[in-house]
């Protein structure tokens, strides 16, 4: 793997974790003006479709922090990556990097995601319809696109 692909990694992990933080900061802040209840959960159309207690609010950094944490994990092993490409002595690195790249491209959005949620549930503020489309739309093109790449680098090191 090259140690620009691992800067990159470690860019992207420096700002989830500061997300994260951030994230606990605002929330522990906040908590004694925070109503009881608090928009749990939001339908595709961005309402409020179910009401929680406040202290919902932790699931999501925890998610955040488990997320990261895997995603560590499995970024150490990169023998265990699924790479959709032949991997050879010649390509391994390139598609390594590539790969890596990817896992901390999709986290960094999956954390932002998140804290975005959590941001607007703390501020009691609904979903805004279009988000909810964006992020599945800015998913549905990011995951083929991360495979073309994946792909693309593998066949220049045929």
């Amino acid at each position: 793997m090259t140690g620009k692909a691992k800067r990159f990694h470690q860019k992207c992990r420096a700002a989830c974790w500061l997300i994260v933080i951030t994230q606990l900061m605002v929330l522990f802040l906040r908590w004694p003006s925070l109503p009881d209840l608090i928009p749990a959960h939001y339908d595709a159309a961005g309402a409020v479709h179910r009401w929680g207690s406040k202290a919902e609010l932790f699931l999501l950094p925890c998610f955040s922090v488990l997320m990261t944490t895997a995603l560590e994990w499995v970024a150490r092993h990169p023998k265990w990556w699924n790479i959709p490409a032949g991997v050879t002595e010649n390509n391994r690195e390139a598609l390594q990097s590539v790969t890596l790249k990817i896992l901390s491209i999709m986290e960094l959005l999956t954390i932002l995601g998140f804290a975005l949620l959590e941001f607007l549930s703390v501020t009691g503020r609904p979903l805004p319809a279009g988000l909810t489309v964006g992020f599945v739309l800015i998913w549905m093109v990011l995951i083929p696109i991360a495979i073309l790449w994946l792909l693309r680098t593998a066949e220049r090191y045929r």
